[in-house]
C-alpha cells in the first residue's frame, strides 16, 4: 500500500496538489472556561483531500511539528485501497449535494420574500403611504429578488423550467438534490466495510461550517470535543436509520450493533445516539451490556 503525499498549507482552502493526498496547518482553537473567560491552545488541522474535494479532517493539540508527525503516521495507513476511504468520499458528496439544495433553498426565499412573492422584475406600482425606511428596505428586497433570480434561472436545469415557472421547477430541483444525497448516505452503508471485522479509521470529522460544528460539539454538554470526535459513527448511523426497513433487517442486528458500540466507545452521548439511529435507550443499554463490541 503506498502512502499518501503529506504537505503543510496555510489555509483550509488551498489546493496544491492533485489526487488524493493529506494536507495540514497550524491553528489557534479558543475554548470557554467560564461565564466571561476564554482560554486559547495552539494546535493544528489536517485535511484528507481530492484534488480540490474537501472530504474530511481531524484536529489535534500541538505545534506545527506534532501536526507534521500526526499527518505522516495517517498517511501510512492511508490509500486509495484503504477500506473506509469510499466511505468518507461518498459522505462528502452527500454533503456537498446537501448543501447545493440548501444554496437553491435560500435562493428561492429571496426570490419569493420580495412583496410576498411577486415577480421582482415586472413593473408595479410604488407603495403608497411607505416611510422612508420601508420605501428602502423595500428596494433592498427586490434587488436580493432580482439576483436571485437570476441566479436560479441560471443553474435550475432548463427541461425543469421549460415545463414549469422557474418557483416550481427550483423547487422540484431541490427534491432530486435532496433525494440524491439521501441516496448517497444510502450507499454509504451499502458499500461500508463490515464495522465488526474492519480496522476502525482515524477521528475524521466531516467538512463543517462553523455554525454547524458548534451545534455539534453543544451535543455534549459535559464535554464538547466527544460527539465532535465522534463524527463519523454518529453521521454512520444517521445513515442506517435512513436505510428501508428491509435493508436493516438483511445486515442485521449485529451489523447495528457493532455501529452502536463504536458510537459508545467513541464517547458519543446516547442522547445524540439515540436521535441519530432512531434506536431506543433501553435497546442501546442492552447493547452495552452485551458487550458487543466490533473485533
Amino acid at each position: 500500500m503506498t502512502s499518501l503525499e503529506t504537505v503543510r498549507v496555510q489555509t483550509r482552502d488551498e489546493e496544491p496538489l492533485e489526487g488524493l493526498h493529506l494536507a495540514y496547518r497550524t491553528a489557534m482553537f479558543t475554548s470557554q472556561v467560564g461565564a466571561n473567560q476564554w482560554s486559547q491552545e495552539s494546535g493544528y488541522v489536517i485535511y484528507l483531500r481530492d484534488g480540490g474535494a474537501l472530504i474530511a479532517m481531524t484536529e489535534g493539540l500541538g505545534t506545527s511539528r506534532d501536526a507534521q508527525e500526526e499527518a505522516d503516521e495517517i498517511s501510512l495507513d492511508t490509500s486509495r485501497d484503504w477500506p473506509w476511504l469510499g466511505t468518507l468520499c461518498t459522505l462528502a458528496r452527500a454533503r456537498r449535494v446537501d448543501a447545493l439544495a440548501d444554496a437553491f433553498l435560500r435562493n428561492l426565499r429571496a426570490m419569493t420574500r420580495w412583496r410576498d412573492g411577486e415577480d421582482p422584475d415586472v413593473e408595479t406600482p410604488s407603495v403608497r403611504y411607505l416611510s422612508r425606511e420601508e420605501q428602502e428596505w423595500d428596494d433592498v428586497t427586490r434587488e436580493e429578488a432580482r439576483n436571485a433570480k437570476r441566479g436560479l434561472a441560471k443553474y435550475v436545469p432548463a427541461d425543469l423550467q421549460a415545463r414549469m415557472p422557474l418557483r416550481d421547477a427550483t423547487g422540484e430541483h431541490i427534491d432530486r438534490l435532496r433525494a440524491r444525497a439521501a441516496g448517497l448516505r444510502a450507499a454509504v452503508i451499502r458499500d461500508m466495510p463490515d464495522p465488526r471485522t474492519t480496522p476502525r479509521p482515524h477521528r475524521w470529522i466531516a467538512d463543517y461550517t462553523p455554525a454547524e460544528a458548534k451545534e455539534v460539539r453543544a451535543l455534549s454538554l459535559t464535554d464538547p470535543l466527544d460527539p465532535w470526535l465522534a463524527d463519523l459513527p454518529h453521521w454512520l448511523l444517521r445513515c442506517w436509520a435512513e436505510l428501508p426497513e428491509a435493508e436493516r433487517q438483511a445486515l442485521g442486528t449485529d451489523y447495528r450493533d457493532a455501529l452502536l458500540m463504536w458510537a459508545v466507545e467513541w464517547r458519543l452521548p446516547k442522547s445524540c445516539i439515540a436521535r441519530a439511529s432512531g434506536v431506543a435507550r433501553t435497546t442501546i443499554d442492552r447493547v452495552i451490556r452485551k458487550g458487543a463490541r466490533p473485533r
